[in-house]
């Protein structure tokens, strides 16, 4: 690990770089953007900074997504003005955040605009007594500040021109993703840029730059210096995104698993069968969620975990086993880093408990109706349906639909058993 000096020999060199280089400046005619293809709200906050004689540069990944040829979902706005001026300028804006502020401009629907001051990296030596998170700066040393290059990029509403300080556009024209400044200083700053730079990748399906790709080798293990929530925030972020399996992918391949999900992501490095399932399990995730279906939290976690569950599940089938205590103690054994919520946990297992069920039925024809009335059996279900179908049946409950259909006598009935006393029909 570099020593502090080091890193602030480091940090001063960029900061020169910084001070030193000159923008790529693509004027209107030498880009795809056009104000018809921006949002109208977003719009709206940038031409008032601008009449209101404020710089307005739509930024990060708007900017990156028009260029790739996506669209957008957020629109972020960099601007000179300061969160007191941009409250000022909209009534509805609202000021977030306890280090950092940002403005919120609110519209309908609950859409929400973000407007953010630029900002420069702290110098230590100077700012020892103000707040590093509110250092306030120009556009090039804002651009500087962020992650990696393709998020680097300005969209000028003075000018309709992009603005490129990070040589984000010729990475954009590589389809790669690049680190901005030294890997291994930016790295050690704040390792989840590990993390963020797999993210965009998988996403926009990009090779990694040289220095950015052979540097994650060498520091991947301070991941697991960070923050078990915060991981968990990230984390958050791609079980919806619809680029799941792709993200685990890289993920495993760069050996960043064990470091996150701590014996799990072990398990996955060694079993080469249960990695390829979880990968198959996570595409019919992304399906759905690319195709608007809507799944509660515990539900995509449950995804995520089967294969290591199901390998728990199998060792401990003798009967009468407390499969919820089993998991439970197996999940606080993992010594993973990112931190999965008690709640959510337990969720979790209940839900999966309900799938080992269900499968097991499948096979003997044998089910217990009786589980139908525990919270998590609707979500198991569906669970249940993902991992056999790759997809959720139609109909309330896609498990009982899938099991009549097997389990069908000339009366329509799913088999079962009869009490040898009552002669009544038990469906097992």
């Amino acid at each position: 690990m570099k020593t502090t000096a080091s890193l602030e020999k480091k940090r001063k060199i960029e900061k020169m770089k910084i001070e030193t280089r000159a923008p790529v400046v693509l004027d209107r005619a030498h880009h795809p953007i056009s104000r018809k293809k921006i949002d109208t709200d977003a719009l709206k906050v940038l031409y008032r900074l601008h009449r209101h004689g404020f710089k307005a540069y739509l930024v990060g990944g708007a900017v990156r997504d028009y260029l790739l040829e996506k669209t957008p979902k957020d629109f972020d706005i960099a601007t000179d003005a300061r969160p007191g001026q941009i409250k000022k300028l909209f009534a509805n804006a609202f000021l977030v955040g306890r280090r950092f502020r940002l403005a919120h401009i609110r519209f309908k629907g609950g859409k929400i605009i973000e407007v953010a001051t630029f900002r420069r990296e702290p110098d230590p030596a100077e700012d020892e007594r103000k707040d590093s998170n509110n250092t306030f700066g120009t556009p090039h040393e804002d651009a500087f500040r962020r992650d990696i290059t393709i998020n680097g990029l300005f969209y000028d509403i003075a000018t309709f021109s992009i603005i490129d300080y990070v040589g984000g556009l010729d990475d954009i024209a590589r389809l790669r993703a690049r680190i901005i400044g030294d890997p291994a200083n930016r790295y050690t700053e704040d390792p989840v840029r590990i993390w963020r730079v797999l993210r965009h990748a998988a996403r926009s399906n990009l090779t990694l730059e040289e220095g950015t790709e052979s540097t994650i080798f060498s520091h991947r293990h301070l991941v697991a210096t960070c923050s078990g929530a915060r991981l968990f925030e990230e984390l958050n972020k791609d079980m919806h995104s619809g680029f799941t399996g792709p993200l685990m992918g890289l993920m495993h391949h760069y050996g960043i698993l064990p470091f996150i999900l701590g014996d799990i992501g072990s398990f996955f490095e060694a079993d080469s069968d249960s990695f390829t399932r979880l990968l198959s399990l996570l595409s019919a995730l992304d399906a759905s969620a690319n195709a608007g279906g809507v799944l509660s939290q515990h539900e995509r976690y449950s995804l995520l975990f089967w294969p290591w569950v199901k390998q728990i599940l199998s060792d401990c089938n003798q009967r009468g086993a407390d499969k919820i205590k089993i998991l439970n103690d197996a999940f606080i054994n993992t010594h993973m880093t990112v931190v999965v919520p008690k709640a959510l946990r337990s969720n979790i297992i209940q839900t999966l408990i309900i799938v080992d069920y269900m499968l097991k039925a499948m096979e003997t024809g044998r089910m217990r109706w009786s589980l139908k009335k525990r919270a998590r059996y609707p979500d198991a279900s569906r669970v249940y349906s993902l991992i056999v179908n790759g997809h959720i049946l139609e109909g309330r409950d896609p498990f009982e639909k899938s099991f009549r259909r097997k389990y069908r006598t000339r009366t329509g009935r799913p088999r079962g058993g009869r009490n040898k006393k009552t002669n009544k029909r038990i469906d097992r």
